[in-house]
């Protein structure tokens, strides 16, 4: 059933993007690997990792409040969507009962790639591995998932739109 949500929600974002496609870059360019690289930061930023890392949690819920535009989901690795609103609740929640993110526990993005652009549309996958620390604050890898990225350019700049979560078996 995820996998049938996935592929709907990016069918249905390639045909609403197809009228505004365009033709400007190739995969495997210079206009396509620059393009990548700056997605695959943008995609930092947006799961506060790597160079983005913030060790106060409510610091990181506050950078993706404000880079998130109104209309941002994300699609669980058990199947549920969630909206921008219900997403910064839950992560506030969150960051109040944890404020310390030590190390790089969280989301851990690898192999960002990036799959296909639609005019003002780009959509990219990534191999994401979710580090949490145990009480004595050792950092152990919890989880791990593949993500369908969605990145909208708005207002001349790239910003995340949706994620889609699909878990990787051990």
């Amino acid at each position: 059933m995820t996998k049938f949500r996935v592929l709907f929600v990016v069918a249905l974002m390639a045909v609403a993007s197809f009228a505004h496609a365009q033709d400007s870059m190739k995969k495997g360019d210079k206009a396509w690997t620059d393009l990548e690289k700056q997605l695959a930061d943008v995609n930092d930023y947006w799961v506060c990792a790597h160079k983005y890392h913030k060790n106060h949690a409510q610091d990181c819920v506050d950078a993706k409040n404000a880079i998130w535009p109104a209309a941002f989901f994300e699609i669980s690795m058990q199947g549920e969507v969630t909206d921008k609103q219900e997403m910064v609740k839950r992560q506030t929640a969150t960051a109040t009962a944890h404020p310390v993110s030590p190390g790089d526990a969280g989301p851990n993005p690898q192999d960002f790639k990036l799959m296909a652009v639609y005019g003002n549309v780009a959509l990219a996958t990534d191999r994401t591995v979710f580090k949490a620390a145990d009480d004595s604050g050792k950092i152990s890898v919890r989880d791990e998932a593949t993500v369908l990225r969605m990145f909208v350019k708005l207002n001349g700049k790239w910003v995340p739109a949706g994620a889609a979560l699909v878990p990787v078996k051990p």
